[in-house]
């Protein structure tokens, strides 16, 4: 199974990504003019904002007349190395990276799950590149124990994109689960799914419930439809 490591890029810098980083301090708040998605710079690398915890717990006063804040293009950002997603300790973050699902169609899970609370705040990338190829997309993230047993099971989240000259062909949406919180001491991996075939993967999905079998099985399962990163 594909596995990617949280915080890969695929842009290397050059001389105008070095300009831009030696005009940017710690502490600066970057935003994407694209869409909208803030991030942290911090020891030349970017870090994803997930929750104003995060910023704080980071050392950075919002509030402080020295904070500075900055609008970057997303070809600006990718310039940028990445550090994966900010987050409070106490907290267990995901990411299945910007992932190529054949087509020119493409998707992205992130997010983070406070393990005190038991909340999870996630957001997902749907996006085509083809001039009218639109698809429908769907991810789904599970929560593992030591045994590969299932702990936690988000549901399925799905969303469409038109082709580039039709209609929306890139959007980034937000989406918050809650589980047990007494049963996060029990998490010890996670998996991200991300399929281009959403209602394929469903039926695979309620069979493998029904089985009662370890994650892994799904994961074998349903290499033919969705793409999937462990962690």
């Amino acid at each position: 199974m594909p596995q990617r490591k949280t915080g890969q890029h695929s842009a290397r810098l050059g001389e105008e990504a070095a300009v831009e980083l030696g005009t940017l301090s710690d502490g600066t708040i970057i935003t994407s003019s694209a869409d909208g998605a803030p991030y942290l710079f911090q020891d030349g690398q970017r870090k994803r904002i997930l929750s104003p915890a995060g910023v704080l717990a980071a050392g950075v006063d919002l509030h402080s007349s020295a904070a500075q804040q900055l609008t970057l293009s997303e070809e600006q950002l990718q310039r940028i190395p990445s550090a994966g997603l900010l987050a409070p300790a106490g907290t267990r973050q995901f990411d299945s990276g910007l992932t190529h699902l054949g087509a020119n169609h493409w998707m992205r899970t992130w997010g983070v799950l406070e393990l005190g609370t038991g909340q999870m705040a996630a957001q997902t990338r749907t996006a085509t590149f083809t001039w009218f190829g639109g698809y429908h997309g769907a991810t789904y993230v599970i929560f593992s124990d030591t045994n590969d047993a299932p702990v936690f099971q988000s549901g399925l989240h799905r969303y469409g994109v038109d082709g580039t000259v039709i209609g929306t062909s890139d959007r980034t949406d937000a989406w918050w689960e809650t589980m047990p919180p007494t049963d996060t001491a029990r998490i010890t991996r996670h998996a991200v799914f991300l399929t281009w075939s959403p209602d394929s993967f469903d039926k695979i999905l309620g069979r493998w419930a029904e089985s009662g079998e370890k994650v892994a099985s799904l994961i074998s399962s349903v290499a033919a439809v969705a793409a999937v990163f462990a962690g």
